[in-house]
């Protein structure tokens, strides 16, 4: 069963914060930081503006470009580890900051960085079943709004940015706008390392309480990585991911004219180029800029890609990702 990417988008918040910025609260240089993730800058949220307004702004900007009417959409998925509220989840909120999204259903998905995998396939189950022709999709976090800015944090807070993309999945495609057809997607989930990227609080694993006084001081409602474990995990399931799908659809890695992934870390990103034997100029970069922005990353990654032309007729094009769970995998498309 194939699918097409039709249209995507972005949003982007105004203020940019420069490693110089950022540096003395962490009690570290802002070489320091270029050199242990390779971001230069990122963007950040203002108090005023949550989640939900950049994934309302990323998807009403791909509905504009392709010129599709918001009727047409008729489901809605959405993907944060930044929402404005607990409850409810934020696929709600956008649909309702959407001018034209009709009553669809609107669910979120909790899979951490690899939303947009999990996207792609559940879009492609649901166009295949008949309960849909076409899907909106979107990555959205204001994680800045949740970082410790403090030298303990420092490997952790340096990392992040915040921002939204979006795309539209059709049956079909759709004529004068974007024709990415996916043509398979690979993707597992190992919970053997559930806790090694965590944010634990609120929940119910916590004790007698949701959330209390004794959590919040040992910081369970922030962020917290186990980074070796992360980075030596991510690079390998990525690349096991990347063989798998390239494989099984009678490829070979050197065939792929475009990687777009997760946009975690600079040295994971250059690991996992030279891992898969890939020039570094096929790999979409984007870190430098913005920041890891999470769910957020491939999804503007890919609108990055479509706006810079890269996506030629006859173009391969490869996702991969990775993130809390650990969940992982890949994607195949190709420009026809």
């Amino acid at each position: 069963m194939t699918c097409y990417i039709v249209a995507c988008g972005e949003s982007l918040p105004a203020r940019t914060v420069p490693n110089a910025e950022l540096a003395p609260l962490l009690g570290v240089s802002p070489e320091w930081i270029e050199a242990n993730c390779g971001i230069r800058e990122r963007r950040w949220v203002s108090a005023e503006q949550s989640a939900s307004d950049l994934a309302a702004a990323a998807l009403t900007n791909a509905l504009t470009d392709s010129k599709i009417d918001p009727e047409k959409v008729d489901y809605l998925i959405g993907c944060t580890l930044s929402p404005d509220y607990q409850v409810p989840g934020i696929a709600p909120m956008v649909q309702r900051k959407v001018p034209g999204l009709r009553r669809i259903p609107a669910v979120d998905l909790r899979v951490g960085c690899a939303g947009i995998l999990y996207c792609l396939q559940l879009a492609r189950g649901l166009i295949e079943s008949g309960a849909a022709n076409t899907v909106a999709c979107f990555g959205a976090e204001a994680q800045s709004k949740g970082l410790r800015l403090s030298p303990d944090a420092a490997e952790l807070s340096m990392l992040f940015g915040d921002g939204a993309g979006a795309m539209l999945i059709s049956r079909e495609p759709v004529p004068g706008t974007l024709a990415l057809r996916i043509d398979d997607v690979f993707i597992e989930t190992d919970g053997t390392f559930a806790e090694d990227l965590c944010v634990r609080a609120p929940g119910t694993a916590n004790g007698p309480n949701w959330i209390d006084g004794e959590q919040i001081a040992a910081g369970l409602q922030l962020g917290s990585m186990n980074g070796r474990v992360l980075i030596l995990q991510a690079v390998r399931k990525l690349e096991e991911a990347a063989s798998r799908i390239t494989a099984r659809n009678g490829i070979a890695l050197r065939d792929v004219d475009v990687i777009i992934p997760h946009q975690a870390n600079g040295n994971l990103l250059r690991s996992l180029a030279k891992r898969l034997s890939v020039p570094a100029d096929r790999i979409v970069l984007n870190l430098d800029r913005y920041g890891n922005t999470s769910c957020a990353s491939a999804f503007i990654a890919l609108s990055q890609t479509n706006k810079e032309g890269r996506l030629r007729p006859g173009c391969r094009v490869l996702f991969l990702a990775f993130g809390a769970g650990f969940t992982w995998g890949a994607a195949l498309g190709v420009m026809p």
